[in-house]
């Protein structure tokens, strides 16, 4: 039996050889991503792959034929990307997406609730020239803005707490709109009442329903009966229009004040750090120098590992995925539309490589926003 040095030192050996073949191997793809740059032939071809993997690892002994095929797999993989990102250093024209350069400068912005609003105080942050208008519900802002009634509008999509509001996310795609601004807003909520009501008087309380579960700890300590209401500053709004002391709102303080409303306790949530993430939507996809982050939502076909292969495209162009989740698909039962938010720029190299690569290789991709990252803000 040999000794641990000898064979260490053959397998450098057999490993330099490796590098050596590999590169040779990125340069025949390279010339083929040459050619292929001037023509509209496909860089992926399933079939093509599925040929050369059975072919290479006939014959092999079952163990090491899987791990041979991972191996080749991988290779083809690299040598797929690195035709992409060559393709479009040959011809940028290919790039599928087009973002308008201009920026998102509304003169009308809609949210949903009334005055008083989280939403509210979001669309004042992020457009403070506008006066923005309020609506009954998430879907009438998206059609505001499809319709053009509106230039933007401001909807939450994720709360630490809470989650993900899918409602929002199926909306985007209904409606075809676009993410161009993102806004994180720090929330501490409040329970209010009518003036002259005591803590102990409050016998139930209403707010939006991603709001009570926030403050589900306060809620339980208190034994109160929580129901919902469309929003929390409409929570505020009903209580003070029904006077009653055995009712008070969850909401922020700048609702209960515009509602004259008395804080009877502040920062009721059961995490002191809770934010919810905000977006601006309008009809337009754009892209500014300083965008930091771009989300897509895509199908994979049901097949196995699909969705792992996916996946590891962006970690082989070095791209930080940020939120990952998914959403039925309504008219396809147990198939789903994946989200994926991820760091970059439309603008990188690296990043219009990836969008290409997907786009050639997946049924459906569509690139639903490109924007700047925000830091969180205190109320």
């Amino acid at each position: 039996m040999r000794e641990l040095p000898a064979i260490r030192q053959d397998i450098n050996e057999v490993d330099e050889q490796i590098r050596g073949l590999f590169l040779q191997r990125m340069s025949l793809a390279l010339e083929v991503a040459q050619t292929k740059a001037q023509t509209d032939d496909k860089i992926f071809k399933p079939d093509r792959e599925a040929e050369i993997l059975q072919n290479r690892a006939a014959g092999l002994d079952e163990e090491l034929r899987l791990k041979y095929v991972a191996l080749l797999q991988n290779l083809i993989c690299a040598s797929r990307e690195y035709q992409y990102s060559e393709v479009l250093r040959q011809n940028p024209d290919k790039f599928p997406f087009h973002p308008a350069a201009n920026a998102l400068a509304p003169r009308s912005v809609y949210y949903q609730g009334v005055p008083g609003a989280y939403q509210e105080l979001a669309a004042r942050a992020l457009f403070p020239k506008v006066e923005p208008q309020h609506v009954p519900t998430w879907e009438q802002v998206f059609r505001a803005v499809r319709d053009g009634e509106a230039d933007a509008g401001v909807v939450p999509v994720e709360n630490t707490t809470a989650g993900t509001v899918s409602e929002v996310y199926d909306l985007l795609l209904e409606y075809d709109l676009s993410i161009n601004h993102s806004y994180i807003k720090k929330i501490r909520h409040c329970l209010a009442a009518v003036p002259g009501t005591a803590l102990t008087d409050i016998k139930r309380v209403c707010s939006h329903p991603h709001a009570l579960p926030q403050c589900h700890t306060y809620i339980q300590e208190h034994r109160f009966e929580a129901f919902e209401a469309a929003n929390t500053a409409i929570a505020a709004k009903n209580v003070a229009a029904k006077g009653d002391k055995h009712l008070a709102a969850i909401c922020s303080r700048e609702a209960a004040e515009r509602y004259g409303l008395h804080v009877l306790a502040e920062g009721i949530n059961d995490l002191k750090h809770n934010e919810t993430r905000f977006i601006a939507v309008s009809r337009t996809l754009t892209c500014q120098p300083d965008d930091n982050r771009i989300e897509i939502a895509f199908h994979i076909p049901n097949i196995a590992g699909s969705l792992n292969r996916v996946l590891g495209i962006f970690s082989d162009y070095g791209v930080d995925m940020t939120e990952i989740h998914s959403r039925p698909m309504k008219d396809s039962p147990w198939c789903y539309v994946f989200y994926i938010d991820f760091t970059g720029n439309m603008c990188e190299s690296k990043v219009r490589a990836l969008l290409y690569q997907l786009h050639e290789e997946l049924p459906y991709i569509k690139v639903i926003g490109s924007y700047r990252a925000a830091e969180s803000t205190e109320e």
